[in-house]
């Protein structure tokens, strides 16, 4: 802050200490300092530091103009304490102050960085705030003493903006919003803040003191923490200059801020939800806006003096929150700035956040002036506008006159401003303006004697507020003075600066607490929803207090809730919980008094110390000179958080002092946590980190301080804080033995854990609570099938069969068994998928989007969605549009998909429903490409790419054998590195696993005497319970070649050693080299690993791998031939077939290509579905009712009449004809009876039965010539027998009554009939009611029908064949797709790739198994006795003999299962050809039927008529009205779209126009157009129609 008048801001950065949480993870400094530069290092790789967001891998400098470091021992060179901090930012911030300058300090980091502590301080570490105030009046006595001419006045304000909310912390009448406006000559201010007189050092503090107590209290009614909100406070020095020559007074006026801002923490990263959420957006808004205002200064000061800008170029948004708004001035305007940059030493990415904020805000150029003499400008200015105020608003002669009686909203005056600019306003502004004028006016004219006459009357009202709600005011005291001997409740808060600050005093006989708005008298007064109106009382007699619950008041003591009947006798210490945030310590100052002096007496008595005589010191280890300090237990740093931390723990069954249980206690306790523990495993549920556990130490604002060795785990409920005392070392033993007993708690607890009965019981609970669960769900079944009245539905008779542990872990371990054989699964998975992954490659070809898409088989487990921890994206994992849930859940190989993406250089693996999903998503730019209004909506690059693309791609992987590992046996091995896309080995490396140390159990080591080495199978297996650290090496890496990889990285996972039951993954990755200027040889990772083996970690260990990961940024050489490894290796595998005569001639014809028919492939269908509804006429004839649709989105209701007969007619149509061969409707079933309100909520009725209608014999089936087939069938409907209300009654208007409507139709080619479902709407009229008028159609949007319309897509999907000569039938690559003549010869891969993955799997276990057995038989011992030991076993050669034969035996399959694409493959040789069988022979009956209601368009994109062609044979054309709504053509049969014909779907349309075609059909203007189920022709007008026709229903077909 130079003295002239313009400079930039001046930032410095300030880092504290490494709190207790943070000792307690082992976290490491990652801030260093060196002058004036601050450097941010990278967390180490693998560290629990390092968090998935942090991107940035490199050391980042800034330089600021002061780099303070805090975050060592206070006696090291270069500390910074509050005091250097004030000597360079207070003491020349008072300077500019003194020289008439406003000036300014604003402290900005995360909760919990120092900011409140830099700012206020902490017991004696006063902070910036309070030294600068001691300091103002030290030098105002001086000057006055040096200038009798000198005079000084002082006033302040003191404001806290919290949710955008402006509150008055001096002035207990402001109790609402104040409002912020802008005045053009004092700027933003806040109208009505009280501006409070000072005289000297105390009177501040009081008002500050009684500014926290009031914004204590507040903060507790709110439940919100300082944490959470900013805080102004403000000083206005105000400077007189008397001149005794001239007899003239000169001023000059500062306004010094000293502005502590809210925690910037993001909201991910708190955990925050719900009101904390809201709290945290509107703290983010301000912070948000702050930045942006920065950013805006920062650029347009870096803009100052360029030619060509404009002033107004610049837009700076200062109003956009209240902070920003407030803070105009120290932020790029009048100020001398200054911005403390509080920051954390151990959190990278909030610490890197708020230096790049730092490193904006220097940027910043300020201009300050001196503010000398401003208020006799302000007063003449203010005179002259509140003159022209009063005119304009008691209105002139030139004026328009209005009416007295209209209000002053809507009386416009008209003025012209001093600029000449002719405005228009309201009386009603040209009041409040008014008012706000003569408010300043008065505050500038007001005397100083009044001003300190004003402050006196607010500090009156003050006191009589804290005293009305029961705080004791201690008159002409500074600070929190507590009573010397009343016993009394002090406040606990979960910011420091709030707690502690208010005192209820406990006077004898009785203080009642009660509500804050009653009327019962009560001496104390709580807010909240929980506090009573007569809550509870306390007692004080004799100076012993007992506190008493009133009926049903919440109150918590100690932690536990109390009950009313019953008093409880108080001791200094102990903790009060009233309601739900109301935290107390009570304290009896005689009570400690007393036993201070009995503590003394004790320890100058005794040289040694007993538990007695410890706990009678832990009683009275509290501070000396502090009466308020507890005297019990371990209550020296009792804070909010010990008490809500006691309450939550003994809501939950635990008691924090664990260390003075008994082991039966002890082991009662374990059995509920272990209840606990299960269930929530049960659940797979994370539970967000609580609140109550979290304590910081001094620098902290979310906890109040703790000593440095108060917890050595903020989360352990078992950690015993340490206190002084009179005998250090008697403490340090006890605190020895309490560790000794938690060490052996922990072993017993962990043996407790790891033996194999809690394993089964575990087992047994979890699969009986599922047998539970089943049958609940089987009579949830029953109950809703016989409220529908499906009486006659067959439900599976179901039994629930308990197993035993041992039972179902045979049962698993064969499960997983034929699991593991997929191979005939993935092969038909790939070939019904083929013909999606041929429309994905068209799309991306036909939008130009350079990727390619494939299929492959993705590895289960570990390995089923590698991703690099390095990579940008990796923190995006848990957001859906990144992470791939189903594929990274995958336990087993499964089919996935290969993405090439050629444009970013990248590999990435997609599941095949996020495929279905991608494709849906490029069908959606493919159809809509010729609407902009709607493609806008549309990502271009979505569905395509990854977004963003991984930086680094799998590549491979080399596989380590963990066998020897489970035998203590270290290694040294080199193994290939297998290419994942390739099969190939691409290099090698060097893996060594080395041993440090296995801990064995207490239990083991017990036990491990009298075992000998013939009596273990493995002699050197690792115990269950022990403790092993190894240390893992990977270098010498070979073979990587810079022509494919630019850069790559190694990686391994943790639950590769230990198996896929973590909950969290945790990975560990190498650095990442240059391959361009590093050999490979340069990659290695280390990296030490400490692993307590439980029995599922050893079984893992016995058979497992683990996976070391390649990962790398690839080169585009290497994606071409990845890409054309696929083509080779499927014209290897399946090569053209020759002709089996072996004289044929070389050049003889290719066979022809197979009918379509052979192939066994999912059908889709679109149906049409029309409902009438008939009633009975006076003609005795049934007629339709009309249908009133109130636009083309809904699809109507019918009108219908009481007390009449009624019939449904169903008729339904379909392009597919005998591709859907129906043949007659079964049954009609309604019920479901809903009403729907004219808000559209729909609300149910107790008739939700279906019932079935009878159905007429005559029913109509019809397959026309055009290809089109037809259904109708007509049914009885008695609207009575639903029993229902609202079918009885008249429906009142804009209300609508649901029915649901089920069919069943037979289909020919299906094993079950298929179901369709809808909802029709009818609205009960009176029998006599007249039909709508045709009228409404004409004056609305309203349209009169006929019929409903719905749209059914039909799915049927054929049974998966269980033969492997039929495997061949299910391959849909020769599935026409349209465009696929782009692709070339391109095919998608065949079912090969499941061969080439159990090949590689195969490859890489036995080159992992090579290297185990190598390191196994080294270690072995041999010699000649080995086989005269085992000769005895041995020695019968029929028992050799049976062992050999078990060994030869095979089971299963008689030989191997051979898949194939090919239907002669599976001919066995020597054989007749197998008969050839209609294959549509083999699946009639049998296909799966799936429906779903397709939502209604409601914006066309084309419309017209046009000639269709309905019967070729007899050349019948028809003149048609056509709608084209995506994905359907509707055709009616007039323009009025009002009778419906059908609708023609445009799956894989294809259209073909040329004269020869038209020569063909005899008329001109003709196109013809395929779909994948029917193909018409058509007529245009002419050819313009023609044209855009053909544009608007293929849209990529080239012009």
């Amino acid at each position: 802050m130079a003295e002239a008048g313009d400079g930039n801001i001046k930032v410095v950065v300030r880092c504290r200490p490494l709190n207790s949480r943070e000792l307690a993870r082992g976290a490491k400094p990652l801030i260093r300092m060196s002058g004036n530069q601050t450097f941010l290092d990278p967390p180490e790789a693998g560290s629990q530091q390092e968090k998935q967001r942090a991107t940035e891998r490199k050391t980042m400098p800034f330089s600021f103009d002061k780099s303070y470091w805090s975050a060592g021992p206070r006696d090291e060179i270069g500390y910074c304490s509050q005091q250097t901090l004030f000597d360079d930012l207070g003491k020349e911030l008072l300077d500019h102050g003194f020289n008439g300058f406003n000036a300014c300090i604003l402290a900005y980091g995360q909760t919990g960085s120092g900011k409140s502590y830099s700012m206020m301080g902490y017991g004696p570490d006063k902070g910036i705030i309070p030294l600068t105030c001691s300091e103002l009046f030290v030098r105002v006595e001086n000057k006055k003493a040096m200038d009798t001419n000198l005079s000084f006045t002082v006033e302040v304000s003191y404001i806290e903006i919290y949710n955008e909310k402006v509150r008055d912390l001096l002035n207990p009448k402001n109790t609402g919003n104040l409002r912020v406006r802008e005045h053009p000559s004092l700027g933003p201010y806040v109208e009505d803040l009280s501006k409070l007189a000072v005289n000297n050092y105390d009177e501040m503090m009081t008002l500050m003191d009684e500014g926290n107590k009031a914004r204590t209290v507040a903060a507790t009614n709110m439940n919100e923490t300082s944490s959470r909100s900013h805080a102004v406070f403000t000083l206005i020095l105000t400077m007189k200059r008397h001149d005794p020559d001239t007899n003239l007074d000169t001023e000059k006026v500062s306004r010094i801020s000293l502005v502590d801002l809210a925690g910037s923490e993001r909201a991910n990263s708190t955990g925050a939800t719900g009101q904390r959420l809201k709290e945290g957006a509107n703290i983010n808004k301000s912070l948000t806006t702050l930045g942006k205002v920065i950013s805006a200064l920062a650029v347009a000061s870096s803009n100052e003096g360029k030619k060509g800008k404009k002033k107004g170029d610049d837009f700076v948004p200062y109003r956009d929150s209240v902070l920003t708004w407030l803070l105009k001035d120290s932020l790029g305007g009048n100020s001398k700035t200054a911005m403390i940059a509080a920051i954390s030493p151990a959190d990278y990415e909030e610490t890197l956040s708020t230096l790049r904020y730092a490193d904006q805000a220097k940027k910043i150029k300020n201009k300050a002036v001196v503010n000398e003499d401003p208020n006799a400008k302000l007063v003449r200015e203010l005179k002259e506008e509140l003159e022209m105020l009063r005119a304009r608003v008691s209105g002139s002669a030139s004026e328009e006159v209005y009416d007295p009686k209209i209000p002053p909203e809507k009386q416009i005056v008209t003025y012209q401003t001093k600029d000449g600019t002719i405005k228009k306003v309201s009386k009603a502004e040209l009041q409040e303006q008014l008012d706000t004028s003569e408010k300043l006016m008065q505050s500038l004219n007001e005397t100083w004697e009044e001003k300190l006459e004003r402050t006196q009357e607010v500090q009156k009202e003050r006191e009589k507020a804290l005293e009305e709600l029961g705080i004791t005011v201690e008159k002409n005291n500074v600070g929190v003075h507590t009573p010397k001997k009343m016993p009394h409740l002090v406040n606990l808060n979960e910011d420091p600066l709030m707690s502690e600050c208010l005192i209820y005093q406990l006077k004898p006989a009785r203080t009642t607490v009660g509500r804050l708005d009653s009327e019962k008298s009560a001496e104390i007064r709580l807010s909240g929803d929980s506090i009573l109106e007569e809550h509870c009382y306390f007692e004080n007699t004799d100076g012993k207090v007992t506190l008493h619950v009133i009926s049903d008041g919440v109150t918590f003591l100690n932690g536990k809730q109390i009950s009313a009947g019953q008093a409880h006798k108080l001791r200094s210490g102990y903790r009060i919980i009233l309601g739900d945030h109301h935290v107390f310590r009570f304290n009896n100052p005689e009570e400690v008094r007393k036993q201070r002096d009995r503590a003394t007496m004790r320890s100058n008595m005794a040289l040694s110390i007993t538990a007695a005589d410890l706990e009678a010191l832990k009683e009275s280890g509290t501070r000396p000179q502090s009466p308020t300090s507890e005297s019990s237990g371990d209550l020296g740093d009792v804070d909010w958080t010990y008490a809500k931390r006691e309450a939550a723990l003994t809501r939950l069954g635990l008691d924090p002092s664990l260390n003075s249980l008994p082991d039966e206690d002890l082991n009662k306790l374990y059995e509920r946590i272990t209840m606990v523990k299960n269930i929530r495993d049960h659940n797979s549920k994370p539970r967000p980190e609580s609140s109550l556990s979290q304590a910081d130490d001094v620098w902290s604002e979310s906890g109040r301080p703790f000593s440095s060795d108060a917890l050595t785990d903020d989360t352990s409920v078992d950690a015993v804080p340490s206190h002084g005392s009179p005998d250090a070392e008697g403490m340090k033993d006890a605190q020895h033995q309490l560790e000794n007993q938690r060490v052996e708690f922990e072993s017993r607890l962990q043996a407790i854990s790891e033996s194999t009965e809690a394993e089964d019981l575990k087992e047994e609970k979890d699969h009986m609570q599922h047998q539970l669960k089943l049958i609940q769900l089987q009579m949830k079944r029953l109950l809703n099938a016989r409220a529908r009245g499906d009486t006659e539905a067959e439900l599976e008779p179901f039994e629930p069969v308990i197993y035993s542990a041992k039972q179902l872990r045979l049962i698993r371990k064969v499960l997983d068994t034929w699991r593991a054989h997929r191979s005939f699964l993935m092969a038909e998975t790939v070939l019904s998928n083929a013909v999606l992954m041929k429309e994905a490659n068209v799309i991306s070809k036909e939008l130009g989007k350079d990727v390619s898409y494939n299929f492959l088989v993705a590895s289960g487990g570990s390995l089923a969605a590698p991703s690099s921890s390095i990579n940008t994206i990796a923190g995006l994992d848990e957001f859906g549009d990144v992470a791939d849930p189903v594929l990274a859940s995958a336990t087993q190989p499964s089919v996935a998909v290969k993405v090439l993406d050629k444009r970013h250089n990248a590999i990435y693996v997609w599941s095949l429903d996020r495929l279905h999903q991608q494709i849906q998503r490029m069908r959606n730019l493919t159809a809509f490409i010729d609407r902009p209004s709607y493609s806008q909506h549309f990502s271009s690059e979505e569905p395509f790419y990854n977004s963003p693309p991984p930086e680094y791609s799998f590549v491979g992987n080399a596989l380590i054998s963990l066998a020897p590992l489970s035998r203590r046996l270290s290694s040294t091995s080199t193994i290939p590195i297998f290419c994942r896309y390739t099969a190939e080995a691409i290099g090698s490396c060097r893996v060594d696993i080395k041993i440090v140390s296995v801990s064995m159990p207490s239990k083991h080591n017990a036990s491990s005497v009298a075992s000998t080495r013939s009596s273990s199978p493995v002699p050197n297996q690792i115990p269950q319970g022990s403790k092993l650290n190894f240390f893992l090496t990977v270098d010498s890496v070979k073979g990587l070649s810079p022509h494919d990889f630019s850069s790559a990285h190694l990686q391994v996972r943790l639950s590769s050693f230990v198996g896929p039951g973590l909950k969290s993954e945790e990975f560990f990755h190498s650095n990442s080299i240059d391959l361009d200027t590093t050999p490979p040889s340069s990659l290695k990772f280390r990296r030490s690993f400490s692993i307590v083996v439980s029995s599922k970690v050893l079984s893992h260990m016995r058979e497992g791998y683990a996976p070391v990961e390649l990962f790398a940024s690839l080169r585009p050489q290497y994606l071409e031939r990845v890409e054309r490894w696929d083509e080779m290796r499927e014209q290897k595998a399946y090569p053209p077939p020759r002709s089996v005569t072996p004289d044929a001639k070389s050049g003889s014809p290719q066979p022809m290509r197979r009918s379509e028919t052979d192939f066994v492939m999912e059908q889709t269908h679109d149906v049409v579905t029309w409902l009438q509804v008939l009633e009975l006429g006076p003609d005795g004839s049934y007629v339709p009712v009309p249908v009133v649709s109130q636009g083309s989105l809904d699809p109507g209701a019918f009108n219908l009449h009481q007390g009449l007969q009624r019939r449904l007619v169903l008729t339904m149509t379909s392009n597919s004809g005998r591709q859907l061969p129906w043949t007659e409707m079964i049954r009609v079933r309604v019920g479901n009876v809903r009403l729907m309100d004219a808000k559209g909520r729909v609300h149910k009725s107790s008739s939700s039965a279906l019932v079935t209608l009878p159905l007429q014999q005559d029913q109509n089936v019809e397959f026309k010539p055009d290809g089109s087939g037809l259904l109708s069938s007509e049914s009885l409907w008695d609207s009575s027998v639903h029993d229902s209300q609202l079918l009885n009654r008249v429906t009142p208007s804009n209300q609508r009554v649901l029915l649901q409507v089920s069919w069943f139709v037979a289909v020919e080619s299906c094993a079950d009939p298929v179901q369709f479902s809808m909802d029709m709407a009818v609205t009960m009229q009176t029998r006599d009611a007249r039909p709508p008028s045709k009228l409404i159609s004409i004056l609305s949007s309203t349209r009169l029908l006929s019929k409903t319309s719905n749209v059914f897509h039909v799915r049927l999907s054929p049974p998966l064949t269980r033969s492997p000569k039929d495997l061949w039938r299910l391959d849909t690559s020769e599935k026409y797709v349209r465009g696929e003549e782009a692709l070339g010869t391109w095919k998608p891969r065949g079912i090969a790739i499941v061969e080439d993955h159990t090949k590689l799997v195969n490859m890489e276990r036995r080159a992992a198994d090579v290297q185990a057995i190598r390191v196994i038989l080294a270690s072995s011992p041999i010699g000649s006795q080995a086989p005269q030991q085992d000769a005895a076993i041995w020695g019968s050669e029929e028992r050799l003999r049976k062992a050999l034969e078990l060994w030869q035996k095979q089971f299963g399959h008689p030989g191997e299962i051979v898949l194939s694409q090919e239907p002669n493959i599976a001919e066995e040789p020597g054989k007749s050809p197998l008969r050839r069988e209609d294959p549509q022979a083999s699946v009639d009956g049998q296909l799966v039927s799936s429906t779903k209601l397709v939502p209604r368009s409601d914006i066309p994109t084309r419309k017209g008529h046009l000639m269709i062609l309905i019967d070729a044979n007899n050349d019948i054309w028809e003149r048609r009205f056509f709608v084209l709504r995506r994905p359907y053509l509707h055709v009616y049969k007039h323009s009025n779209e009002l009778e419906e014909i059908g609708i023609i779907s445009l799956d894989g349309v294809n259209i073909e126009s040329n004269p020869e075609m038209e020569g063909l059909l005899g008329k001109r203007f003709t196109f013809t157009l395929f779909t994948s189920s029917n193909s018409h022709a058509f007529a245009a007008p002419n050819i313009k129609d023609l044209q855009l026709w053909i544009s608007k229903l293929d849209p990529t077909r080239p012009s």
